[in-house]
């Protein structure tokens, strides 16, 4: 494994050790997607933790750092490690880094209009990534509940290509049980069932 390959395996471990149940649940993803389901989600990671830190300012920077990255991603250029498997991907990268400055207002600042066009750039990017076209842009708000303290419907749990389907599967099952992780066998039926596109389970 090279210098690259190896940084961009610390920043899937880091997602992987919040979402332990990824080991079991990863069997429901299509083989040749898994790996790139896993640099996606460590990727959404990297901005929600920016958003959601207690100090705004190195918030703010590390998200306009990311709207630059993700604007040479669309040029063919990359720093980041995640980039190496990400950013060859047919995303509209520019897409993404344009609606990325809604994950910075919180609270009182909320912007609703705002946080609906990155649900939808992240949405578009992931049908496009996993090659669905589904419906899932509420799906995403288990993505934005994290920075922004949001808890999902039951049936935002539901739309979404499948990787994504099945991690908002869990998001809502950890928040509906209190359990999290979600114990293996609730997290191989929920995974199931969210890889069925039935509810959370």
């Amino acid at each position: 494994m090279n210098e690259a390959a190896a940084e961009a395996a610390s920043f899937v471990e880091k997602w992987r050790t919040r979402w332990p149940e990824w080991g079991i649940a990863r069997v429901f993803v299509r083989a040749d997607q898994r790996e790139l389901a896993e640099h996606w989600f460590a990727l959404l990671q990297e901005w929600t933790d920016a958003a959601s830190t207690t100090e705004p300012a190195p918030g703010l920077a590390k998200l306009a750092w990311w709207q630059e990255e993700l604007r040479g991603w669309a040029k063919g250029a990359r720093r980041h490690p995640l980039g190496a498997r990400l950013q060859k991907q047919p995303v509209d990268w520019n897409a993404v880094a344009d609606a990325l400055p809604a994950l910075a207002h919180r609270g009182e600042q909320l912007d609703a209009p705002a946080l609906s066009r990155l649900a939808q750039a992240l949405s578009d990017a992931e049908q496009r990534l996993f090659d669905e076209q589904r419906d899932g842009k509420s799906s995403i708000d288990h993505l934005l509940g994290e920075a922004l303290g949001r808890i999902q419907k039951p049936d935002e749990a539901s739309g979404g290509t499948r990787p994504r389907r099945i991690l908002s599967a869990l998001a809502l099952k950890r928040a509906q049980t209190g359990q999290s992780p979600v114990p293996p066998l609730g997290t191989l039926r929920c995974s199931w069932r969210a890889a069925r596109a039935h509810g959370p389970g």
